[in-house]
């Protein structure tokens, strides 16, 4: 999740400098337009000195490697929603919910000489059980992405679970 953030911070920055266009070019809300700009620019400097303070430390390959099987991780353990039937809609899963939305919270660290990927344990016990069955597969997966690390197994450290890497 903290890989994601100076992303965000730089998109809502871009967006608000095209809120703060929209005063310029059609003369409304001019009061603001002055503090939207103001909050636009900050908001993408800070992304800029978050990415590059995240790159400084672990490389900027190596950041957006960790952003890219980030997204590859979540989308593996992700579950689908079953479809009735009779309806053809989609069924309201409460249990498989709660386990997609644990996956906002997982991520791959990759630094310069080891991994770690740190795996949101869900808070119900029906959506842990799934991860649970899941955790052999995605040591599996997260060692295919990349050949450079040997992936030690899973410990459980508060609500995730931490598979550590060392380069080979």
């Amino acid at each position: 999740m903290k890989l994601f953030i100076p992303i965000y911070e730089f998109l809502a920055g871009t967006v608000l400098l095209w809120i703060d266009y929209i005063p310029y070019r059609f003369n409304l809300l001019n009061q603001y337009q002055s503090f939207i700009l103001l909050v636009g620019i900050s908001l993408i400097i800070l992304a800029l000195t978050s990415i590059y303070l995240l790159s400084k430390r672990r490389g900027f390959g190596n950041y957006f490697k960790s952003l890219i099987d980030t997204n590859r991780l979540r989308s593996f353990l992700r579950q689908q929603n079953s479809i009735n039937d009779f309806t053809s809609k989609a069924k309201v899963n409460l249990d498989q919910r709660i386990y997609n939305s644990a996956l906002w919270h997982t991520y791959i660290d990759y630094a310069e000489n080891s991994m770690t990927v740190w795996v949101c344990i869900p808070n119900n016990f029906k959506a842990k059980k799934v991860l649970d069955s899941n955790l052999d597969n995605t040591a599996q997966e997260v060692s295919s992405y990349t050949d450079k690390y040997i992936c030690s197994t899973y410990t459980r450290k508060g609500s995730f679970y931490l598979y550590k890497g060392e380069k080979k």
